[in-house]
């Protein structure tokens, strides 16, 4: 019997203990990799005349900022942060590479609070590997963009169909809270529409805010 297991047996029940031991082994298994000092400051410099600036990226299992389609995990990666970084994992996000999606941060998007980063994720992928998805036109691609939240915790898909090819969304400030404003088209609707998502006691909230209207030039 492994020494640390049995130290750990003298102290718990048998029953506990085993759960335990599991407990440990599928954390150390599981674990997420970790960003170096060294990866976090070559990325800071490869990134630091971005514009606007990049603070998360998608890498993978060993830090490539190149992700692909492969088997291996796709990993969110904030450089900003401190080491050691732990890369942010989301089997949902990953899946998007697995089904032929090539998947951008849209870092003009970030809005911090002091508990969650909320971030726009802009997608596409050639018709052939969907072709019964609903396109711009015949023959086109498909074009989707999610709104997410990143916190300690891991990352949360807010809105899978945050908007289509047909829409778009631009940054608001209003009453001095940050948000994002859609043009959404709505089925049986000829003029778009606004809908709101804007900043209120630190989470976003979705409001339906009538016809779009254009900024004025």
């Amino acid at each position: 019997m492994d020494i640390h297991r049995s130290l750990l047996c003298r102290s718990y029940p048998r029953q506990a203990c085993l759960l335990l031991a599991a407990t440990l082994f599928i954390g150390t298994v599981h674990a997420s990799p970790v960003a170096s000092a060294q990866m976090l400051e070559n990325y800071r410099e490869s990134f630091k005349n971005s514009t606007p600036p990049s603070k998360y990226i998608f890498v993978d299992a060993n830090g490539g900022d190149q992700p692909s389609d492969g088997p291996g995990k796709i990993y969110i990666l904030d450089i900003t942060a401190r080491e050691p970084a732990s890369f942010i994992y989301s089997s949902e996000i990953d899946r998007l590479f697995k089904d032929h999606f090539s998947v951008m941060v849209d870092n003009e998007s970030l809005i911090s609070t002091p508990t969650a980063d909320y971030l726009v994720l802009i997608m596409t992928r050639p018709h052939e590997y969907n072709p019964k998805s609903d396109h711009c036109a015949a023959g086109m691609g498909e074009d989707r963009a999610y709104l997410i939240a990143i916190t300690d915790s891991g990352v949360k898909v807010l809105n899978r169909n945050f908007f289509s090819c047909a829409g778009s969304y631009r940054m608001v400030h209003v009453n001095e809270q940050p948000g994002y404003e859609i043009r959404d088209y709505k089925k049986g609707i000829d003029q778009a529409q606004s809908v709101r998502y804007l900043l209120q006691d630190g989470k976003l909230i979705r409001k339906e805010n009538g016809p779009y209207k254009e900024k004025p030039q």
